[in-house]
């Protein structure tokens, strides 16, 4: 690996989005072949997981899809028994989404095979390495989230 240029633009943004471009392309169709579900719709159906009663327009917000995107991952989980909706007690308009079991479990499963292929992705990282590339990107997070961040954007 040593002098072989990988990327064809040295900006750090580019870099960041074609690394996680290859390696969700390349785990993708393995979690489709394993669960029957792609990542986003195990995206989806762990943030209802994670916050049962949650609605369509968090889930839309959180992830960053598209509405059609959402509302066809949405239907396509509730189709396959994997999360349930019902009808919110203050508002009949809104939907509020829950896991069922056979949801729960997949996500276990889900989970499994993403750390193994989570290893995988590091393998060529040492132990101290990867630590610090989470405390990175967890700064950069914390940054890009931030209302100093878009205020310096708004000045450019």
């Amino acid at each position: 690996m040593g002098g072989q240029k990988v990327f064809r633009n040295e900006r750090l943004t580019y870099r960041l989005s074609v690394l996680a471009d290859q390696a969700i392309a390349a785990n993708d169709q393995i979690f489709v072949r394993k669960t029957g579900c792609s990542i986003r719709e195990l995206r989806v159906l762990r943030l209802i997981d994670d916050t049962p009663g949650t609605t369509f327009r968090e889930i839309a917000r959180v992830t960053g899809f598209e509405r059609s995107l959402t509302s066809r991952i949405i239907q396509s989980l509730i189709g396959a028994g994997l999360i349930e909706r019902e009808n919110s007690a203050e508002d009949a308009r809104v939907f509020l989404l829950r896991t069922t079991p056979k949801g729960q479990e997949l996500r276990r499963v889900a989970r499994a095979l993403s750390d193994r292929l989570e290893a995988i992705l590091t393998e060529p990282l040492s132990r101290a390495e990867l630590e610090t590339l989470d405390s990175l990107l967890e700064r950069l997070g914390v940054w890009v989230a931030s209302d100093s961040y878009r205020d310096k954007l708004a000045v450019e």
